[in-house]
């Protein structure tokens, strides 16, 4: 059978392709070749060949499977993969933007933090003066009272510790300053809070001074220079510890109050030897032996002896005044005036500045008088205080 296949075989291959010989004729000369069945069938074989790789080719073309693409889908690959990473770039760029903007927000919430923190510390180590910029009063330039101690206790129930209510900034700008500027914020609220306890000790002493005198506290603030509300104070800028305005607030009121306690007459009329002949209130008039008031006390001692201002102020009025003999009227500021009358001689004038304990003039008795003695009185806002409390509350305060 395999005989018959061969034999079919060479049959159709020798009726397709039979010896054939091809002849040439130039110059009259007639040559020819043999071309055998072998060799037409190799060069046939090689045509078929190429002919399959091109119709090959082109279905390549065609249906998009072109070799000579690949290159391009190669280059479309690492354009892609340029691209991702570009846009990683960007994604890394633009986070690191947004970090360094919001450690410079940080540092620059914590510089204002220091920064505000610094004021208020320099505010407080300068007590009593305050802002350059506030006008103060002409007579509040004079010596600040020191308070010894205070007369009462204020303080209902202990005080609660403030050390959590001022809160360390967290400063976290990703450097090495980190602990070193923490360690100054927290460095800065110690001072703080030691500051403000000790300014509040002094609101408390003074206004317990003040209430010893029979005053209102807010009625001898709001007759100061500043009135009840006082200048415009700056507290803390957004993103600073709101605490601080509530200190500098604090250390204001403290300033207020020293000034309060300069004009306020604490001080002793007379410090020689002397003795109270009469008090303030109700009393048996010494001429006409009937009930009148009496809106002083008197001091006796001898004749010139030293009458002394209990407080800084003007001399609004020094001479004669009727009854009263001579006269010297002080004002002090913030609604105080002093009257010291009966004396022998005066050693002011109108317009003077004097100080506490400045000689105002003798003891005497001249105007209506039955003997050396001083007539001490005290006004607030024109209306005239028991001495004895002022006289009483300044022993508390040098």
């Amino acid at each position: 059978m395999i005989g018959n296949i061969f034999e079919e075989s060479k049959s159709l291959i020798l009726r397709y392709f039979p010896e054939r010989q091809i002849y040439l004729r130039s110059g009259g000369e007639v040559s020819y070749f043999v071309l055998k069945t072998r060799t037409q069938l190799i060069v046939s074989t090689i045509f078929g060949m190429v002919a399959m790789w091109c119709l090959i080719t082109i279905f390549n073309l065609v249906w998009g499977h072109n070799p000579l693409r690949g290159p391009s889908k190669h280059n479309k690959l690492i354009k892609a993969e340029y691209e991702r990473l570009l846009d990683d770039a960007e994604a890394r760029y633009s986070n690191a933007q947004l970090q360094l903007t919001q450690q410079q927000e940080t540092f620059e919430m914590a510089a204002r933090s220091f920064q505000e923190k610094h004021a208020a510390i320099a505010q407080l180590v300068n007590q009593p003066v305050i802002d350059a910029n506030i006008p103060s009063m002409d007579l509040a330039g004079y010596a600040k009272p020191k308070i010894l101690r205070s007369p009462t206790v204020r303080d209902a129930l202990p005080r609660v510790s403030r050390v959590a209510e001022i809160n360390t900034t967290g400063v976290d700008i990703g450097v090495g300053l980190d602990k070193p500027l923490t360690n100054l914020d927290e460095t800065q609220n110690d001072i703080l809070l030691a500051a403000e306890n000790e300014t509040l000790n002094r609101i408390e002493s003074a206004r317990a001074i003040i209430e010893a005198t029979n005053l209102n506290v807010e009625d001898v603030l709001s007759a100061g220079t500043f009135g009840s509300g006082g200048p415009l104070m700056s507290v803390a800028s957004e993103g600073v510890d709101a605490r601080v305005g509530t200190i500098k607030a604090r250390a204001f009121e403290a300033k207020l109050l020293d000034d309060a306690l300069t004009s306020i007459p604490l001080g002793q009329p007379v410090e020689v030897d002397h003795y109270r002949t009469s008090s303030f209130g109700v009393r048996k008039d010494p001429f006409t032996r009937r009930p009148a008031m009496h809106s002083a006390v008197d001091i006796a001692s001898y004749r010139m002896a030293p009458v002394l201002a209990t407080a800084p102020g003007i001399v609004i009025y020094s001479g004669s005044k009727g009854a009263y003999g001579k006269v010297v009227i002080i004002d002090h500021g913030h609604g105080f005036t002093t009257k010291y009358a009966h004396l022998a001689k005066t050693y002011v004038k109108r317009g003077q500045k004097v100080e506490k304990g400045s000689k105002l003039g003798g003891m005497g008795s001249t105007g209506r008088s039955t003997a050396t003695h001083l007539h001490y009185e005290v006004r607030f806002q024109g209306r005239v205080y028991d001495p004895d409390k002022f006289l009483k509350a300044g022993l508390y305060v040098q």
